[in-house]
């Protein structure tokens, strides 16, 4: 139920949160670090947290004002392609649209002419995969 005037409302923030991301993602790995190497490197952590925080929680308000919560999937991604942030920042932005546009083709079809929200399709479909997949994980194993 989503026009392109929402689209042309919120492409501003979201170019400017993915650029911020892009740009922050080599922060982040550095982050995952503890404190002190952080800080031993030069930077402060403490600064960088909230920026880093900042940034996520525009982007997450962004895709949470358009199309619901759909919180699983970075988790999904470091899950798959590691915990590299370069490479999960694109990962997670291309498996968030496929997955995204494959639970709204769903959700048009399975109940035509009806619509199911995409958001409860991802939910009741990603909630029992993503825990399969933290079951299958090696670093979450018992």
């Amino acid at each position: 139920m989503k026009t392109w005037d929402d689209v042309r409302m919120l492409a501003p923030y979201v170019l400017a949160g993915i650029v911020l991301a892009v740009v922050l993602a080599g922060m982040c790995d550095i982050l995952s670090l503890e404190d002190k190497t952080a800080r031993s490197l030069g930077v402060n952590v403490n600064l960088m947290r909230i920026l880093i925080s900042l940034v996520a929680v525009l982007l997450a308000a962004i895709s949470a004002a358009v199309a619901g919560s759909i919180s699983f999937l970075p988790h999904m991604g470091r899950i798959l392609v590691g915990s590299e942030h370069k490479k999960l920042l694109p990962f997670s932005m291309l498996l968030g649209a496929f997955l995204f546009l494959l639970a709204d083709t769903a959700g048009r079809t399975i109940a035509a002419p009806y619509e199911i929200s995409a958001s409860i399709l991802m939910s009741v479909a990603g909630g029992p995969f993503f825990m399969i997949l933290l079951r299958r994980s090696k670093k979450y194993a018992d």
